[in-house]
């Protein structure tokens, strides 16, 4: 299991923190801190989840003569509060270890009393979650209790301007394993750690077209460890000439697209595992659900619901969500212009809604079925009309080639930083735009109150609502 938590509070625990590790103290005070948690239950990436991070007042910790760190009970009962007024699931307890530096581990200390204090915090709430992290200066070691045993931790994953990873066994990480030989000259701008870090990762690809299937193409081509891929449509004449793999005898049998995807990549063999999720449509909250066990999201979608639907789960879950778009346009049938897009969305960061990439209107219009939706744009209720969006493969190419270094730059920075939120390419001028957008506080979405961490608190806006 692991822990994922946003940038900004890991940066709020370090800042809380910071003072067992300061060279100034000849003796640094054990420090800590309480994070409230949500839990992400989906069996292929069990986590817990960062929904916020309490800090302590005036006299809730107490320095012990034997080093220890003692939780006071009004900054437990402040705790417990919080969970139980944000419908979240429970709260870590964090605390320092001055000393430890590249390994750190639970103390004599820790281990007496832990078990009692969870005893305590389970019987207050016995369908809760409770656990603790203790920190070295570069190491960290986490552990929750069920029925009065330790379950450890594996990995603290952290979503922000980039991905970055604390292994929880104590341990500072190590050099880790190189890539297999054929992704070598890959590494001049993919070291080894971040390669290793892709190989472990499974990716969901939301749509299967012309955008879709050359982003699978080139997550297989960077050593992606497995791709799953949503999509309900089936391969037809119009497909041909921008779905790559698709063959005439994949139009004739009308072929599912993404199971001809996953056959195209097993025949390369190549060591990226493909997965097609049946149904394939993320406005289905069953398939929605399969969004939750993946380390991160790509959206190759022309429609704001499925982009919705990744926004909440990109926030809730704290999986970051890169999404890729194309547009063109033309008056008088002559081109105006030919625009590739990338955002990128992570907690701490404007979601899709806050920078108008999702509409209100378009959400209203896509609720409609096909004939109810004409009708009212016919009428005049409507300034929206209905996105016939570009299918030229040299475009969709722009877009999934720049989301793919987006994707690269996470696991190991080599673009400008802070990241903006999207990246727009006009080609009919050659002119790259870094667009920049404010994150609105009272959005549903990003906003101070809104779903971040909160894993399954709010329910996805699928076609029928889950709890």
């Amino acid at each position: 299991m692991n822990l994922r938590i946003a940038e900004i509070d890991w940066k709020k625990v370090r800042s809380l923190t910071s003072l067992s590790f300061t060279k100034a103290a000849r003796f640094p005070p054990e420090s800590g801190c309480i994070l409230l948690v949500a839990r992400n239950d989906n069996p292929t990436a069990s986590s817990l989840v960062v929904a916020g991070v309490l800090s302590p007042r005036e006299g809730d910790l107490t320095e012990q003569a034997a080093g220890g760190l003692t939780f006071g009970s009004p900054f437990l009962r402040r705790a417990l509060l919080a969970v139980r007024e944000r419908g979240l699931k429970g709260f870590v307890t964090v605390h320092t270890h001055p000393r430890s530096t590249r390994t750190v581990s639970f103390s004599t200390y820790d281990d007496e009393q832990d078990p009692q204090l969870m005893a305590n915090l389970y019987e207050l709430e016995p369908s809760g979650v409770f656990g603790s992290l203790v920190l070295g200066k570069t190491s960290g070691c986490a552990r929750i209790w069920h029925r009065g045993v330790p379950n450890y931790l594996s990995t603290l994953v952290r979503v922000g301007e980039q991905l970055s990873f604390l292994n929880l066994d104590g341990i500072s990480a190590e050099e880790p394993m190189g890539p297999q030989a054929i992704f070598d000259r890959s590494s001049v701008i993919t070291g080894r750690g971040a390669l290793y870090r892709l190989s472990r990762c499974r990716v969901a690809v939301v749509g299967a077209g012309g955008t879709g299937s050359i982003m699978v193409e080139l997550l297989m081509r960077a050593g992606v460890g497995e791709i799953v891929i949503f999509d309900f449509d089936y391969a037809d004449e119009t497909n041909l000439n921008r779905v790559l793999h698709l063959t005439k005898q994949d139009v004739q049998s009308a072929a599912n697209k993404g199971e001809c995807l996953k056959r195209a990549i097993g025949e390369t063999g190549m060591p990226t595992k493909v997965t097609v999720v049946p149904g394939g449509d993320i406005r289905d909250p069953y398939v929605a659900c399969e969004l939750l066990g993946c380390d991160m999201i790509i959206g190759c979608v022309d429609r704001d619901w499925p982009r919705l639907i990744m926004s909440e789960v990109a926030y809730s879950y704290i999986i970051p969500y890169v999404d890729l778009g194309s547009e063109i346009g033309a008056t008088g049938g002559e081109v105006q212009s030919l625009d590739s897009r990338v955002s990128y969305s992570a907690p701490g960061r404007p979601c899709l809604l806050c920078s108008g990439f999702i509409s209100q209107e378009r959400l209203r219009l896509e609720g409609y079925g096909a004939a109810e939706r004409d009708r009212i744009i016919a009428m005049g209720y409507s300034n929206d009309l209905p996105l016939n969006a570009p299918a030229v493969m040299d475009l969709n190419m722009r877009a999934a080639s720049l989301g793919m270094l987006v994707i690269r730059h996470l696991l190991q920075p080599f673009l400008a930083t802070p990241l903006p939120h999207s990246i727009k390419e006009t080609v009919t001028c050659f002119r790259t735009k870094a667009l920049h957008y404010a994150r609105r506080p009272h959005c549903v979405i990003c906003g101070e109150a809104g779903r971040t961490g909160t894993a399954g608190r709010f329910a996805l806006t699928t076609r029928h609502i889950i709890l």
